[in-house]
C-alpha cells in the first residue's frame, strides 16, 4: 500500500514538474489577439516587423493585424468586439470617449510631426499663400484641422484668408496641384519626397508648430485592460522588440515599407529616415508643447472646447510601469 501511494505522489509530482514552467512568473500568457489599424501606412513600421518576425509569438501571442477604412470605422469594430486592441490617432479615440464609448488609450510612442505644407512655384512663403487655394483630405479631417491652425498660427484667418479645398488622398491632391486646381497641400511622407521632387516648394513644416504631436495610441475597451494585463504586457513587449528592430536594421525596415505598405523604393529609405527617431519604446506622450498644440488644433476646429484632463482618455499603467516589463 505504501509502495502504491508513493508511486502516485511521484506521478503527480512528475506532472506538476511538466505543467509549471521553470519560471512561472516570466511566462508568457498565450492568447489570441486581434489588433485592429485605421489604414495601411508606413508608420506602423514596428508592429509590421514584430508580425513578420515573429516578436509576438515570442511572447506567447497569436495576433491577427486587421485594417480599417479610418479611425471612426475602427472604433466601431472595436466596440462589436471584432478587435481586442487599437493602434489609431488619438482624436478617434477621444471621438469615441465623447460619444459614451469605454475605451481608453494605454500606449502612445508614435510622437511624430511628419506632415509639411508644399506650395506651387510662384509661392514662395506663408504670407505669400494669403487668399490661395489649400488642399486636404476632406472637411473636418486632421489635415483639415492642421491646415487651419498652421494658417492661424501665421496670422492668417483660414475663414477669410484662404479657401480650404476638399481634394481626397494625398496621390490625388497632388495631381489637382499638377492640372492648377490647387496652389498649397498639405503631405506626411511620401508625397511630401515628391513634391520636393516635382520643383514645388516647402513654406511650412508641422515641427514649425510644434516639436511633436500624438500621431498614434495604442487602445482598448476598459474591460479588456482590466481583464487580460498580462496579454497587454506581451503585446508591447513585442512592440517594443520591433521597434528596437526597426531602430537598427534600415535595411529590413525599407524592405517591409516596399512590400507591406507598397512604397517606392525611391522613397521608402527617405521616408523612413523622417520619422524613425520620433518613435519611442517607452509609451511616452509627446511634450507639454506638443500636446498643447494637439488641444489648440481641436479646440481651433470645435471639436473640444478646452483641453481634457489626460485621466479622461489615458490608463498610464504600462507607460508607468514600462522599466518593470520591458524586454
Amino acid at each position: 500500500m505504501n509502495k502504491i501511494l508513493w508511486a502516485g505522489m511521484a506521478f503527480l509530482a512528475g506532472i506538476a514538474v511538466f505543467v509549471q514552467p521553470r519560471n512561472a512568473a516570466a511566462a508568457p500568457e498565450t492568447m489570441n489577439i486581434t489588433v485592429g489599424l485605421p489604414v495601411t501606412t508606413s508608420t506602423f513600421l514596428p508592429i509590421y516587423l514584430a508580425d513578420k518576425e515573429g516578436l509576438f509569438k515570442k511572447e506567447g501571442l497569436n495576433v491577427k493585424l486587421v485594417t480599417f477604412h479610418g479611425g471612426t470605422d475602427l472604433v466601431r469594430g472595436m466596440i462589436a468586439g471584432a478587435v481586442d486592441v487599437g493602434v489609431t490617432a488619438l482624436p478617434g479615440v477621444l471621438l469615441g470617449i465623447g460619444a459614451g464609448q469605454p475605451i481608453k488609450a494605454f500606449y502612445g510612442g508614435f510622437n511624430m510631426a511628419v506632415f509639411d505644407w508644399y506650395a506651387t512655384k510662384n509661392i514662395k512663403s506663408v504670407k505669400d499663400a494669403k487668399g490661395k487655394r489649400f488642399g486636404v483630405t476632406r472637411i473636418g479631417s486632421s489635415t483639415d484641422f492642421l491646415t487651419r491652425y498652421a494658417l492661424k498660427s501665421r496670422g492668417i484667418d483660414p475663414k477669410k484668408d484662404a479657401t480650404i479645398v476638399q481634394g481626397g488622398g494625398s496621390a490625388a491632391r497632388l495631381s489637382a496641384m499638377q492640372s492648377g486646381q490647387l496652389d498649397v497641400n498639405v503631405f506626411a511622407a511620401p508625397e511630401k519626397f515628391m513634391a520636393a521632387d516635382m520643383g514645388y516648394n516647402r513654406i511650412l513644416r508641422q515641427s514649425d508648430i510644434a516639436p511633436d504631436y500624438p500621431y498614434h495610441v495604442f487602445f482598448a475597451t476598459e474591460t479588456f485592460l482590466k481583464e487580460h494585463p498580462k496579454a497587454i504586457r506581451a503585446l508591447l513587449r513585442g512592440f517594443v522588440e520591433g521597434v528596437r528592430l526597426a531602430k537598427t536594421n534600415k535595411d529590413l525596415s525599407v524592405k517591409v515599407l516596399t512590400e507591406r505598405v507598397g512604397m517606392a523604393p525611391q522613397y521608402a529609405g527617405r521616408t523612413y529616415d523622417d520619422f524613425i527617431d520620433h518613435i519611442y519604446e517607452d509609451g511616452r506622450l509627446p511634450s507639454a508643447a506638443g500636446m498643447k498644440a494637439f488641444w489648440e488644433t481641436g479646440i481651433e476646429a470645435g471639436q473640444y472646447k478646452a483641453p481634457w484632463p489626460t485621466s479622461k482618455f489615458l490608463d498610464p499603467t504600462y507607460i508607468e510601469t514600462y522599466a518593470h516589463w520591458k524586454p
